[in-house]
C-alpha cells in the first residue's frame, strides 16, 4: 500500500512539471483561482508611443505594486543604437519596502544571453523571440506587501527604451510561507587563475534554481573541462559534478539548442575570445539548503599556445566569467557579490553604424552605396546597402584607433537574397598578412595558425543561408554578427576592404536567372580585448 501511495505522488509530482504547466497544470486551471488579475504597463490610451525612455544614466519605475500578490510574467521589447545594450539595462526588482535588490543583473544575462549579445530562448521559465526582440519571464515571484521593478540605462552615451508589460496577481490575504526570488550577476574579469568561479554563495533556508553562464574565452579551444561543485550547509562538496558541459546537460562539447530546462544559446567557434552562454534550470531538481550554499565550477580546460598547439588537456584557462545565480529563500538575502559598473561589464568597444558614415565609406566606381529608409532588423531602422554587379568591385571602411591593443573585429552582416560573396583585406593586406582570421567555414578556427595561406578562409558570404523566419527574412533579412579576426593594432587610421569575388549559387533573380552580388550591412565593430595575448602571457609565465 504505502509503495503504491509513493508512486501516485511521484507520478503527480511529474505530471506537475510537465511542458503543459509553466506556474499551474492544465489540471489545476479548470479550478478557481484565487485574486484579481493585475497588470502594470507602458501602453497609454492615447496614441502608439507606447514604449517608455530612458536617458543615459536614468532608472525608471515600471512597476510599483500594492500586495500581497505574485508576479506571474515579465514581458520587455527593449531597443538602443547601444549594440551592446543587454548589457547597458540593468533590471532590479525589490520586495516588501526592502532598499537591497532581490534580482540586480543587465538584461541580457537574465534572459539567458551573456557578453551584450542578442539570441533566441525557448526554455520554461524564459522565452527569448525574434532573435533577442521579445524578451519574457515567467518565473514566479511572491511578495508580501510591495514589489517594484526598475530598468537602469547604464550605458555611457546612449539612449534606450523599452515596452513593458508586467503581469501579476493580487491576493486578498498574506500567504502563510513566502519564498522570495532572488537572481543575481556576478563576474570575473580578470580571472583568479588556479582557482575555481563563484557562481553563488548565500546564507539562509531556500533552493537554488537556475545558472546562465556566460564565457569570453581569452585563448582557443575548448575551455569547459572544469567539475561543478556544490557545498550544502557545510565545508565539504555536497554534490561533485564531470565537466562544464556535463553540468548544462550536453555532452562531447555543446552545441546552440534551447530547451525547457537546458540549453546553449551562444556558441562562437573553438577561437580566442569565443564567446559562449549556457542555462540550466533547477526547476525539477533543485538544489536545497538549509544554512548556506556554495556554488563553484572549476576554469579548467584545454590550454594551447600562440600556434594552437595543445599544451595540456586540463589546465588553468584565463577565460572571462560572468553568470547569473536563481534562487528561492524564505528571507530577502543580502548581496554576495558587488555589482560591477557598467565599463567593466563590456569590452571598450569602436562602434560604426555603416548608415551614419556612408559619405566616408570609398568604393570602386561602378558601385553605389545607398542608405535605404526604414528595416526593423538594423540597429538604427536606415540601413546601408552595397549595389553591385561586377566581380572586382570593392569599398572601403575606414576606422581610427587611438589606443594600441589587440582588436577583435565583427560585421553585423544584413543577410538577403540578392547578396554575394566578398573577401577581406585589413589595411589593403591579406587576412593572414593583417593578423588572425576568425571567419569559420572550411577549417577549424583553432588550427588558424597551423594552416597554410591558400586554407585560410578570408571571405564573408551576404547571402541569407538561415532563412530562420521565412517571413522576416523576405522583406527585411537577417542580420548576424560575423567574427572576422584578431588584430593588433596601432594608434592611426586604419581601413577594412571588401572585394566582390563572386555570388552564391542561390542568389539568382526569380526572374532573369542573372546571379546577384550586392552587400548589405549594419555595423562594424572593433572591441579591444582585456587579456592582450593570453597565449604569449602564459608562456611567459
Amino acid at each position: 500500500m504505502k509503495t503504491s501511495i509513493s508512486v501516485f505522488v511521484s507520478v503527480l509530482f511529474l505530471v506537475a512539471l510537465t511542458p503543459s504547466s509553466y506556474s499551474q497544470s492544465l489540471e489545476s486551471i479548470t479550478q478557481p483561482q484565487p485574486g484579481k488579475s493585475m497588470r502594470a504597463s507602458s501602453g497609454n490610451p492615447i496614441d502608439n508611443e507606447d514604449s517608455a525612455k530612458i536617458t543615459v544614466g536614468e532608472t525608471i519605475t515600471i512597476a510599483d505594486l500594492e500586495g500581497p500578490g505574485k508576479i506571474t510574467h515579465i514581458w520587455l521589447a527593449p531597443y538602443s543604437e547601444n549594440i551592446r545594450y543587454p548589457r547597458a539595462l540593468v533590471l532590479r526588482i525589490y520586495w516588501d519596502g526592502s532598499t537591497i535588490p532581490s534580482v540586480e543583473t543587465p538584461l541580457g544575462d537574465f534572459f539567458a544571453a551573456g557578453n551584450g549579445m542578442r539570441t533566441t530562448v525557448d526554455s520554461l521559465p524564459v522565452k527569448v523571440s525574434s532573435h533577442g526582440r521579445g524578451l519574457n519571464c515567467y518565473w514566479q515571484m511572491p511578495f508580501k506587501k510591495e514589489a517594484k521593478v526598475t530598468l537602469t540605462n547604464e550605458s555611457d552615451k546612449d539612449e534606450a527604451a523599452s515596452y513593458y508589460q508586467i503581469d501579476w496577481t493580487q491576493f486578498e490575504q498574506e500567504p502563510q510561507t513566502n519564498m522570495y526570488f532572488h537572481a543575481r550577476y556576478h563576474q570575473e574579469y580578470p580571472p583568479e587563475l588556479g582557482r575555481p568561479y563563484t557562481v553563488f554563495k548565500g546564507k539562509g533556508n531556500g533552493h537554488y534554481v537556475g545558472t546562465v553562464l556566460s564565457s569570453q574565452n581569452a585563448i582557443g579551444h575548448w575551455f569547459g573541462e572544469g567539475d561543478d561543485i556544490f557545498y550544502i550547509d557545510g565545508d565539504k562538496p555536497s554534490i561533485f559534478g564531470t565537466g562544464t558541459e556535463d553540468y548544462f546537460n550536453e555532452a562531447w562539447n555543446m552545441r546552440v539548442h534551447s530547451s525547457l530546462f537546458t540549453g546553449c544559446t551562444i556558441f562562437e567557434p573553438r577561437a580566442p575570445d569565443a564567446r559562449v552562454t549556457a542555462y540550466r534550470w533547477h526547476i525539477p531538481d533543485p538544489i536545497i539548503f538549509h544554512k548556506s550554499l556554495k556554488f563553484e565550477i572549476e576554469r579548467r580546460g584545454f590550454v594551447m599556445d600562440s600556434m594552437g598547439r595543445v599544451i595540456t588537456s586540463s589546465g588553468s584557462r584565463p577565460d572571462y566569467w560572468s553568470s547569473v545565480s536563481f534562487w528561492y529563500q524564505d528571507s530577502i538575502a543580502q548581496p554576495w557579490c558587488e555589482f560591477p559598473p557598467y565599463k567593466d561589464r563590456v569590452n571598450s568597444e569602436i562602434v560604426l553604424h555603416l548608415p551614419k558614415i556612408v559619405d566616408k565609406i570609398k568604393h570602386s566606381p561602378e558601385i553605389e552605396l545607398k542608405v535605404n529608409p526604414y528595416n526593423r532588423a538594423t540597429y538604427t531602422k536606415p540601413w546601408f546597402q552595397v549595389i553591385n554587379d561586377k566581380v572586382g568591385a570593392w569599398i572601403e571602411i575606414p576606422f581610427e584607433i587611438k589606443e594600441q591593443g589587440r582588436y577583435s573585429m565583427s560585421i553585423f552582416q544584413h543577410l538577403r537574397e540578392d547578396n554575394g560573396i566578398w573577401k577581406v583585406y585589413i589595411d589593403k593586406k591579406e587576412i593572414y598578412e593583417a593578423g588572425e582570421s576568425q571567419i569559420a567555414g572550411g577549417y577549424r578556427v583553432s588550427m588558424a595558425n597551423q594552416l597554410p595561406n591558400d586554407k585560410i578562409n578570408k571571405t564573408l558570404d551576404f547571402f541569407n543561408i538561415y532563412r530562420k523566419d521565412e517571413h522576416e527574412d523576405y522583406i527585411y533579412g537577417q542580420r548576424r554578427e560575423r567574427k572576422i579576426g584578431l588584430f593588433h593594432f596601432a594608434p592611426g587610421e586604419h581601413s577594412l576592404r571588401l572585394v566582390c569575388i563572386g555570388s552564391n549559387p542561390q542568389s539568382f533573380h526569380p526572374e532573369t536567372g542573372k546571379l546577384r552580388y550586392n552587400l548589405t550591412a549594419d555595423v562594424l565593430s572593433l572591441r579591444k580585448l582585456p587579456f592582450g595575448n593570453a597565449e604569449y602571457d602564459r608562456e611567459k609565465n
